[in-house]
């Protein structure tokens, strides 16, 4: 062997062995890249959900959003369904919260029995739930709908959901706006807005029955018991829960497994769906199981996340007045 051919070879194995690394760093770095874009992207979906075709502002209103929340995607200033006032409801959370509240005598009811507070759920607003308020008025409930921070026409200093921790705050600003006015409370709640009662429940004593589709029992659980969530390594899992209450600013701790304890005296009608793909009816079984205080239970096999009324629209109504008449002092009224 020659001493060029000795001198090239070393020369040739090292130019290799910096190929290699520079190969090795690309690809770190497209790794890391689509891993950091793919985390933030999946955060942003579980801090800014949204509702196909249904705008924040109102404004919008799709064909696939009227099928979900009813026409005009439920917003009563357009359907002028209901004579109702605009109000305004002072938060903990240091702003105000803008509502609509539906009096039962001015929609014809003979007897005002008390009001029904309607808590909508994450990335929806106050519309979501006006297709209950025909019920709730039969019932003789004024009904108070109003919108969580950060939803629909409501103020936002910390944007994104927060899983019931800063919106179980406006769930006890609304009963506080409405406990000195009424002796017969009751409040409905769906998802997110279920989860937000149900951390408030410790400081709701005067509440005379809460209604509460789906629930969760805490963010941590939601987002591990999640489809999503089987198929990724637990590190990316966690990383992920750890963004989101980081980006979100709030305590995954402050949930409704960890609040039930501290409360017994108000009944809970728990639905939840045996088809709900979003929380595990295991969620609401559980929910049961940890309140000490009366409670009933009624998961039906139809109905996909809050969407369980469309699916059993008679059972549904009917468990609800039953659930309304066994609480409710007919007494006591306003």
């Amino acid at each position: 062997m020659s001493k060029k051919q000795k001198i090239y070879e070393p020369f040739m194995g090292n130019k290799k062995l910096r190929n290699l690394g520079y190969t090795s760093v690309i690809l770190l770095f497209i790794f890391l890249f689509a891993f950091t874009f793919g985390i933030w992207s999946a955060s942003n979906q579980i801090l800014f959900p949204v509702w196909k075709g249904i705008s924040k502002n109102f404004k919008e209103c799709s064909s696939e959003g009227e099928k979900v929340w009813g026409k005009f995607c439920g917003n009563i200033r357009l359907t002028k369904e209901f004579e109702f006032q605009e109000i305004s409801v002072p938060s903990l959370n240091g702003y105000n919260l803008p509502g609509w509240f539906v009096s039962a005598s001015d929609n014809g009811s003979l007897h005002e029995k008390g009001v029904i507070l309607l808590i909508h759920g994450g990335g929806a607003d106050r519309r979501e739930l006006t297709r209950f308020i025909p019920l709730y008025l039969s019932q003789g409930f004024n009904v108070l709908s109003f919108d969580l921070s950060c939803h629909g026409e409501a103020p936002c200093l910390v944007p994104g959901l927060s899983f019931g921790n800063r919106e179980s705050r406006d769930v006890i600003s609304a009963y506080l706006y409405v406990y000195k006015k009424y002796k017969n409370i009751l409040m409905m709640g769906s998802s997110v807005g279920a989860s937000s009662v149900l951390i408030s429940l410790p400081f709701l004593e005067k509440v005379k029955g809460l209604i509460l589709e789906n629930p969760m029992l805490s963010f941590d659980r939601l987002i591990l018991d999640s489809p999503e969530s089987a198929n990724l390594p637990n590190w990316m899992v966690y990383t992920l829960m750890e963004l989101v209450t980081s980006r979100g600013k709030f305590d995954s701790l402050l949930s409704p497994e960890n609040a039930l304890p501290f409360a017994s005296s108000v009944p809970l009608l728990l639905i939840h769906s045996k088809a709900d793909s979003v929380v595990s009816y295991e969620h609401s079984k559980s929910l049961a199981k940890l309140y000490p205080g009366p409670r009933e239970v009624w998961f039906p096999a139809l109905g996909s996340h809050a969407s369980i009324w469309e699916a059993n629209q008679i059972e549904y109504e009917a468990r609800v007045r039953d659930f309304i008449r066994r609480n409710i002092d007919e007494k006591k009224v306003r």
